[in-house]
């Protein structure tokens, strides 16, 4: 075999080898609204959302060394969306202590405890704007008259009513014909000084106790037929013990109420005249 030939063979293996070792490059995927996720209208598998539909804002966050892309109806807190014919953005607020915000410069809300006043988020109002209550969170002029009249007016709210309570009389589920029975609800909104206030939050009502006769323990501790003879001769032996109790609680009622009787008005000893001061 010619040397010629042989060097060419060798070259061509050799570049066959090394191009196996090489790392493939990952091409990113780009895809169209029916693949990307909803508001996309085009995206790819490691960065999501590129452009959006025209009503959809573009949100950019970071997560480790890598930034996402996602396309929606409102910028979260702390950004404000921004509209330009080509795309919308939502852009970082630049106002420290600022929750929502109208341009980069300008808040809207603050976060608690700081106020809100003239676009910027302050500690305390300046004396001439007091703050409102709790409503606004803003720094607004009002004298004392005027306080109530410019807040917002807010109706009661509540939630749905709870299931009903268990029939019950004196606490117990059992023994008795008629009992009560209610249920509740919680306040979702409170009310301001002008605005609807909250209906009744708990309502009762008259029920049948179900069932009206408690269940009969035997000695033994298990549940005995009410209408076994077992169950009438533990049941003639409860009421004897209930009449009992209350003959005894008869009995130390009327000697309570003679003893205080006793000391309040005292016995009166009617003594007779000596024999002497008759015949004198």
């Amino acid at each position: 075999m010619d040397l010629s030939m042989v060097l060419s063979l060798l070259v061509i293996v050799g570049v066959f080898t090394v191009g196996l070792g090489k790392p493939r490059k990952v091409k990113r995927a780009i895809g169209l609204y029916p693949v990307c996720p909803r508001g996309c209208t085009s995206c790819s598998t490691i960065n999501g959302c590129i452009t959006c539909r025209p009503r959809y804002f573009l949100f950019l966050y970071r997560s480790g060394m890598r930034q996402t892309g996602l396309c929606l109806h409102t910028c979260p807190h702390g950004y404000y969306g921004v509209r330009s014919p080509d795309f919308n953005k939502c852009s970082r607020c630049k106002v420290e202590n600022c929750e929502q915000c109208y341009s980069r410069s300008f808040c809207t809300r603050c976060k608690a405890p700081f106020l809100l006043y003239k676009g910027q988020c302050v500690s305390s109002c300046p004396a001439d704007q007091p703050y409102l209550a709790n409503l606004t969170r803003e720094c607004q002029y009002a004298d004392a008259a005027d306080v109530v009249v410019r807040m917002p007016t807010v109706d009661c709210q509540v939630g749905p009513w709870s299931p009903w309570s268990p029939c019950m009389r004196n606490g117990a589920t059992c023994g008795y014909k008629w009992g009560d029975q209610s249920r509740s609800r919680q306040v979702w909104q409170k009310p301001s000084p002008l605005g609807r206030p909250c209906p009744e939050l708990v309502s009762k009502t008259r029920c049948l106790v179900q069932p009206r006769f408690c269940p009969v323990v035997g000695p033994d501790g298990l549940v005995v037929d009410n209408h076994s003879e077992l169950a009438a001769q533990i049941k003639r032996e409860r009421r004897r013990r209930k009449r009992e109790r209350r003959r005894k609680k008869r009995r130390k009622a009327r000697k309570r109420d003679r003893k205080e009787n006793r000391s309040r008005h005292g016995q009166i000893v009617v003594h007779d005249p000596p024999v002497e001061s008759l015949t004198s």
